[in-house]
């Protein structure tokens, strides 16, 4: 590929390509891509140095240049640069939507098979991202430009399938150019988890009256019908039980911290009882609510008490909302919402204890923000029941003061929130 058209190319993914990925991807451990093209910066600010003053401030428009410098001297191969733009979106599709494998008829045992199902599927034997952009096409169909296989003791654990939309989307956003792009999707067959992850970027920013392309239902309703005509098939369902996992999350989180405040209320019952009498004494006639004014107050001394415990080990919950069923058997419901700007958890907050009895007896939960340590440090997680199924989002962008919860998630912690999630799922 040209130069020219290489950095074309590239600039329909600009979305996801900055300088320091970039930089960072290359220099990564455990990648094909390992080592290569060491001298990136220095081509990137000779480039830029060279560039006329409109680009100079263009960064992503830089690196892109810089990146097709290296292929045309060939510091970096064309399918390196493949490799390298492959792991990228992994590290940027974060936003998933996850169904149950119910039935599938492949021999995860027989490796030697799974070229004739790739070749079933239309997955290419040449992996090319850059070399997939389809500038004319019309329709709103896919191609499968690239895949990765994972394996573990001859068994086959994860199909992993990334797809392009056909056509272009305008992409624009608020004081910004419209702009043509390309929309990747990633499709993970994860038999290991018994799971199919759909996996995108938020479409808000997609400039489009077509409901296929820049609605999020309509999107994911169509990769269903794209996977519902492989064959081999692979059959899912959709996680409609999403609810009570999340509340079995809740339930791990929280409930040694109630026990733990609640302890430390016995110890000011007697003041509690004493302030209460205090104010009966005051009033003119009996207090009316479902909940009486000792309650009322021990909710309060309780969120105090709560602000002073640790965080949890397995994270702290850090929004939630989940519903009151008006009428058994009926859609009539009351919503309760309770989250914190500052990322400290609901538990500090009086409209948690208030409504845990309402949590309690739903016993279901219908989102919940998560700010959880994993292995590379903190990360804040969305999950949510959508679309009728599960929907399991890292925020690659929060305003928490604490500078670990502000690296940007990647593949590995997107994995590693989803094993902690399987845990609950039974």
């Amino acid at each position: 590929m040209k130069r020219k058209e290489l950095v074309e190319n590239l600039m329909y993914f600009q979305q996801y390509i900055g300088k320091e990925r970039i930089k960072k991807h290359l220099k990564s451990a455990g990648y094909s891509v390992e080592g290569k093209f060491e001298d990136f910066e220095e081509v990137y600010n000779t480039i830029r140095s060279k560039a006329p003053e409109s680009q100079k401030s263009d960064s992503k428009l830089m690196t892109c240049e810089a990146l097709a410098f290296g292929v045309e001297k060939n510091k970096i191969t064309e399918s390196e640069l493949d490799e390298l733009l492959f792991r990228v979106l992994e590290d940027s599709l974060l936003n998933a939507y996850l169904y149950e494998i119910e039935s599938h008829d492949i021999v995860l045992s027989d490796l030697g098979s799974i070229d004739e199902v790739l070749k079933s599927w239309l997955v290419p034997q040449n992996k090319s991202i850059v070399g997939n952009i389809s500038k004319d096409a019309r329709g709103l169909d896919f191609v499968i430009c690239s895949y990765r296989l994972y394996e573990t003791d001859g068994k086959l654990e994860t199909i992993r399938l990334l797809l392009l939309d056909k056509e272009l989307v305008p992409f624009g956003g608020k004081n910004k150019e419209e702009v043509m792009v390309a929309y990747p999707t990633l499709i993970d067959f994860d038999f290991r988890r018994n799971l199919v992850h759909i996996r995108l970027k938020d479409v808000n920013n997609l400039e489009t009256d077509v409901e296929e392309v820049g609605t999020m239902s309509k999107r994911v309703e169509r990769t269903q019908d794209f996977i519902s005509s492989f064959t081999p098939q692979i059959e899912m369902s959709y996680i409609s039980g999403f609810g009570r996992y999340l509340y079995k999350i809740e339930e791990d989180i929280l409930s040694e911290k109630r026990r733990l405040a609640e302890e430390k209320l016995q110890s000011f019952d007697g003041l509690i009882e004493d302030f209460v009498q205090e104010i009966a004494a005051g009033l003119d006639g009996p207090v009316k609510g479902s909940i009486n004014a000792k309650q009322y107050i021990s909710y309060g001394v309780l969120t105090t008490i709560a602000s002073t415990l640790p965080n949890n080990e397995q994270g702290d919950v850090v929004g939630i909302r989940f519903r009151s069923t008006r009428k058994e058997g009926t859609k009539e419901f009351t919503e309760v919402r309770i989250s914190d700007n500052g990322y400290k958890c609901i538990s500090t907050h009086d409209p948690y204890w208030l409504n845990l009895p309402i949590l309690q007896d739903e016993k279901k939960v219908e989102s919940m923000k998560l700010a959880k340590k994993l292995s590379s440090g903190y990360r804040i997680a969305k999950f949510e029941f959508s679309l009728d199924t599960a929907n399991v989002r890292l925020l690659q962008r929060n305003e928490h003061p604490d500078k670990e919860y502000h690296k940007q998630p990647t593949d590995e912690d997107y994995s590693e929130m989803i094993e902690y999630l399987v845990s609950f799922m039974d």
